[in-house]
């Protein structure tokens, strides 16, 4: 790589053996994906920070960093492990939550927005499309590219660390334009029923793998955009999606000669059928990625609607981030009338569930593939619509 003096200077050292160690990550990384400059970034995205995911050893290097640096860009946080910022609706064990608060004080100590959300476009620190992040939330990225119009490849923890340090990132990837570019096309028949957008991203991402989609006959509104980009990245790798008259910049690729794959409501829906149990839940769980503004408001109607109030024995969190709740707070108050506890600051992949709830009703796709996999969270989780959700258990 082509590096500016400066940049020649932060590697040798200059600025210490932290900041020389993230030179190093992101010249390593530029070298081995053939990148040749660092590019500035507007913004970083970090994730894996709850305790659950973390662990001691993340923790400690964490808190090493904060002692000898700070972010160089704005950076903003996943979800921790419980609702740090109250009011303790979510309750952890003490040796967890010691733990979490370690981590939370490192990451403010580096200079870190305290946004705790996998969704930080529904925030004040939206991008601008044009904008190059580093971002390592893989259900942001994919929104970022894919709806924003922003470039950021699917960092990693270390990469995205080093990133907010140094303020750049290599240029390589879904930063250029030939890396963005669709290789399949995907045509959605919906003249045969309708279908979950968090569905058809699970399903697609297992077909798709990597490889970057250019979707024809569907028009979702943002939430729906949001949920297929979030499956389609859990599922599988893909990093960017391209709708069809929606997706800024699709129109300068040309498309004619790609394999097409055919997708209908009938293979979609054999394939949901495979994603939960008939288990009885102790836990209703919705917003994974955390809900917006618009998800949330829709939640509240569908309660009040039915005009009914929690059945007795189970939960049902709503999670979203801490402005979208502040800026809801009618819709809030609604779901809180019904028994709902609206959670901020966390989720229900993220948080230690597993103590008191070995059955989760959920409504995301995503959320069913970090669950039900025993090395994450190893629960049992029974899947469904909001709508379904909500009259089940309501």
């Amino acid at each position: 790589m082509e590096l500016t003096k400066e940049e020649d200077r932060l590697l040798a050292g200059e600025k210490g053996p932290r900041v020389q160690e993230c030179m190093r990550i992101l010249t390593a990384l530029g070298d081995l994906y053939g990148a040749k400059r660092l590019v500035p970034v507007w913004s970083v995205q970090l994730s894996g920070i709850s305790f659950k995911t973390m662990g001691l050893p993340g923790t400690e290097f964490l808190e090493e960093m904060a002692a000898e640096t700070k972010f160089a860009v704005p950076t903003t946080i996943n979800p921790a492990g419980y609702d740090v910022g109250g009011p303790g609706l979510v309750h952890p064990s003490p040796e967890f939550k010691e733990k979490q608060d370690r981590i939370v004080s490192a990451l403010m100590k580096l200079g870190a927005i305290p946004t705790f959300s996998c969704t930080p476009y529904t925030t004040d620190f939206a991008p601008p499309r044009g904008a190059h992040l580093a971002w390592a939330e893989s259900s942001a990225v994919i929104y970022a590219n894919s709806v924003i119009g922003a470039y950021s490849n699917r960092e990693g923890a270390p990469s995205a660390l080093a990133a907010a340090v140094i303020g750049k990132t290599p240029d390589y990837g879904l930063h250029r334009p030939e890396g963005r570019r669709p290789e399949v096309i995907v045509d959605v028949d919906t003249s045969k029923g309708p279908m979950l957008y968090t569905v058809l991203g699970a399903y697609l991402g297992k077909m798709l793998g990597q490889r970057i989609p250019y979707f024809r006959g569907i028009r979702p509104d943002l939430d729906g955009l949001k949920e297929i980009g979030s499956t389609l990245s859990a599922w599988g790798a893909v990093p960017m999606f391209h709708v069809e008259g929606v997706t800024p910049g699709s129109e300068h690729y040309e498309v004619r000669g790609l394999e097409r794959l055919q997708v209908d409501a009938p293979a979609v829906g054999e394939f949901q059928r495979c994603l939960g149990c008939n288990e009885t839940p102790q836990l209703v769980a919705i917003g994974c990625p955390h809900c917006t503004k618009g998800e949330l408001i829709q939640i509240a109607q569908t309660v009040k609607k039915k005009g009914r109030k929690l059945k007795p024995g189970t939960e049902l969190w709503v999670c979203s981030n801490r402005q979208v709740i502040q800026e809801t707070a009618p819709a809030v108050e609604i779901l809180r009338q019904a028994g709902a506890k609206v959670i901020q600051d966390t989720c229900m992949v993220v948080a230690p569930l597993g103590e008191k709830f070995s059955t989760v009703a959920i409504n995301s796709a995503k959320a069913a593939f970090y669950m039900n996999r025993k090395s994450f969270s190893g629960q049992k989780v029974v899947f469904d619509s909001t709508e379904n959700l909500v009259d089940r258990y309501l």
